[in-house]
């Protein structure tokens, strides 16, 4: 399938699916959106994200001759100076915890997987992908250890000490699964699962159907009023502007044309689908991260052409 064509069905794909958790609360008989949620939120959160995790680092390929360091430390940049320029430009508004969260950890945490990789197989073919795969990885850990701490903090009314926040890193479903699946892989020495398998790719798509689903129940269209108390234009910047302007700096390092092309793309991709379901986890706001992940999707979507134009360039 052409790479256009593959990204216009995944965009296709995640409206849809915010399209169908939003019809959902239309039915009669489902008309407690908030009991529907909290139980695909349980699914995905205790089930099918442990399983994806063991999935993905089981998979993951060997580096061979790649500066993987490099990789890993420019994707914990990309989320981490996202996260922070938020921060600094949160300070002066009137948001309450659940909203700071939830906005957070929105600009923070990327879409690494199923936005930008029809992107750069499409630019540099699957030689892109094992750079892509390490910026995935570190994006993951980050999501389920950063990102846990930002939610128990946000999320909680009360002061968390730091015995409660190590303790809930630890606790939370995915942690585990994760940590045991990167040390059995590198005890191995080699990919122990193949990521192209036909039956996982189903199991990939059926669970971020349900995330999407997620989104779409916590969805509702802003009105007039409520349009000004959507931060688009700070989550503009520091989702897509404070990325674009870490990304400088990857040009000049020691690393194959394939694997920057790569990191530019991953790291201007917009909020991960599953920001939604960590949001009802942790008690953010899960309205304001769905209303992020649709508006700042469609965005990504109108400045891909320039970061087309600016890879060409250079």
């Amino acid at each position: 399938m052409h790479y256009l064509a593959e990204l216009a069905l995944r965009v296709a794909t995640i409206y849809a699916g915010i399209a169908g958790g939003f019809l959902l609360k239309k039915v009669p008989k489902i008309n407690k959106e908030e009991r529907l949620s909290n139980i695909l939120t349980f699914i995905g959160i205790n089930i099918l994200t442990p399983i994806l995790l063991i999935i993905v680092m089981l998979g993951i390929s060997n580096f061979g001759e790649l500066k993987w360091w490099y990789i890993a430390i420019f994707a914990f940049l990309a989320s981490v100076v996202s996260y922070f320029v938020d921060w600094l430009l949160l300070r002066r508004a009137n948001c309450s915890p659940a909203e700071k969260g939830a906005e957070l950890s929105a600009v923070a945490f990327m879409n690494s997987l199923f936005y930008p990789f029809p992107i750069i197989i499409g630019l540099v073919g699957t030689s892109g992908l094992l750079a892509a795969s390490i910026f995935l990885i570190v994006n993951i850990v980050l999501r389920n250890t950063f990102g846990v701490i930002v939610g128990l903090h946000y999320g909680s009314h009360q002061h968390q000490s730091n015995l409660k926040i190590i303790k809930g890193v630890l606790l939370f479903p995915p942690t585990i699964p994760m940590v045991g699946g990167l040390i059995i892989r590198f005890a191995a020495g080699r990919p122990l699962l193949n990521n192209d398998n036909v039956a996982l790719g189903v199991f990939r798509d059926f669970s971020m159907i349900l995330m999407l689903s997620i989104v779409g129940l916590k969805f509702n269209f802003p009105t007039r009023n409520e349009w000004k108390n959507v931060p688009i234009m700070r989550t503009v910047a520091s989702r897509f502007g404070s990325a674009a302007i870490v990304t400088i700096p990857i040009f000049f390092l020691s690393l194959p044309h394939s694997a920057l092309v790569a990191l530019f793309i991953q790291s201007l991709s917009p909020p991960a689908v599953n920001n939604t379901a960590y949001a009802n986890y942790f008690n953010l706001d899960g309205q304001l991260t769905s209303r992020l992940i649709a508006v700042l999707t469609l965005i990504a979507l109108l400045i891909l052409p320039i970061e087309v134009f600016i890879l060409l360039k250079l």
